[in-house]
């Protein structure tokens, strides 16, 4: 059984998001840094210091710490939740895909960006032929 963790939004999105990368090595450093921050996101709700729904206004001493190993300095305390809603997210050579029926993704574009990529968004829904999302 799957227990959706996201709150309140519209399930039917499809939203595809593709981070085109120059090379193949600074794409999969880009995904290991969303699956590094999804663990770390996943930890904190585990240990009780996020609670999927109600968005921290600060950080706890053990993410700032994750955020600071990895650079990243612009992901807010209240965005740490994005990394545990319902996102599929692989690479395809130069390319990182993310797939969701969320629309809270900017943690998601902020690391896509910081770590040198051209972010492309689009509706799977109107747009079929992409090659990604549900009806891909």
């Amino acid at each position: 059984m799957k227990a959706w963790l996201a709150y309140g939004s519209e399930h039917s999105m499809d939203l595809v998001m593709i981070g085109h990368f120059g090379d193949v090595a600074d794409a999969q450093t880009a995904l290991e840094l969303i699956t590094e921050l999804t663990e770390a996101a996943r930890i904190e709700k585990e240990a009780g210091r996020l609670v999927v729904g109600e968005p921290s206004d600060r950080y706890s001493d053990e993410i700032l710490d994750k955020l600071m190993a990895v650079n990243i300095g612009s992901i807010g305390p209240g965005e740490i939740e994005q990394f545990l809603y319902d996102v599929h997210v692989t690479r395809d050579d130069r390319k990182v895909v993310v797939t969701t029926d969320e629309l809270d993704v900017l943690a998601f574009i902020k690391v896509l960006l910081l770590k040198g990529a051209r972010v492309e968004m689009l509706s799977g829904h109107d747009f079929p032929g992409s090659g990604y999302g549900r009806r891909a």
